[in-house]
């Protein structure tokens, strides 16, 4: 149900240039749910997602859908619209009902006219006829961006906690409504951490993945995360003794 082309195929060449480009950067920094309950298809489909963002959400069904909604309010949505229980028109109903922000992708073997009203009036972003293919799916999720950043340019900001906002497009924190700028270092140590959410970053990981630089000391590090903690609050990236450290944001109900 879901056509995806082979490494040796010029399409990973794309992905690769993607990964550079705006689109990727601007795409990362949103939570996407996707309910599917074909599991080899949520596993194909789920490794794909990832390569767009670290904050993938997955459901088998729109009950248990609803629930992650709840907590965690992703902003993009791709759901299947035959799901057992609740249908998946149903949940994109019950969510019109209290959200009009969140953008829907909806993949269905259905083209008929009542199905097509009922995408226009729930808002769809774009439906995706089965079987679809990656360069669609990428299209939808283009498209998803494109429509959020019109309804809110505010909502690219990343929400770090405590009235505390990451804005990627100009590379500043927003405390308090205020913008503080950041260094460069600074910057791509946030960065860093955001692609890594909840994990244990040991010393040389970090150290590698910001400086290039599997010897930069301790010492070095720990004062780039004091400055970041300085500018933003304290309990955003937790100390791991002996370890490395641990970025808090959404971990354990923590924002």
């Amino acid at each position: 149900m879901f056509r995806l082309e082979t490494r040796t195929d010029p399409y990973f060449a794309m992905i690769a240039h993607m990964k550079q480009s705006e689109f990727f950067r601007r795409i990362r920094h949103y939570a996407i749910l996707y309910v599917e309950d074909d599991k080899a298809l949520q596993a194909t489909i789920g490794e794909f997602l990832e390569r767009f963002t670290p904050n993938l959400l997955v459901a088998s069904s729109a009950e248990e859908a609803q629930k992650l909604y709840r907590e965690l309010k992703p902003k993009i949505i791709l759901l299947d619209i035959n799901l057992p229980g609740m249908s998946g028109l149903d949940f994109c109903e019950s969510i019109r009902r209290v959200d009009s922000t969140t953008r829907f992708i909806m993949t269905t073997a259905y083209t008929d006219k009542p199905f097509l009203l009922k995408a226009v009036e729930l808002g769809l972003t774009r439906y995706l006829v089965k079987p679809m293919t990656s360069d669609e799916l990428i299209g939808a999720l283009h498209k998803s961006v494109e429509e959020l950043e019109k309804i809110d340019p505010v909502l690219g900001r990343v929400d770090l906690g405590h009235g505390v906002f990451y804005d990627p497009s100009t590379k500043t924190l927003v405390v308090e409504g205020k913008n503080v700028p950041l260094r460069r270092k600074e910057v791509e140590l946030l960065e860093f951490f955001l692609s890594h959410p909840c994990k244990t970053i040991p010393y040389k990981q970090l150290a590698h993945g910001v400086w290039k630089d599997s010897t930069m000391s301790p010492d070095a590090i720990r004062s780039q995360i004091r400055n970041l903690r300085k500018k933003s609050y304290p309990g955003l990236i937790e100390n791991i003794s002996g370890i490395g450290y641990r970025f808090t944001r959404g971990c354990d109900g923590i924002a």
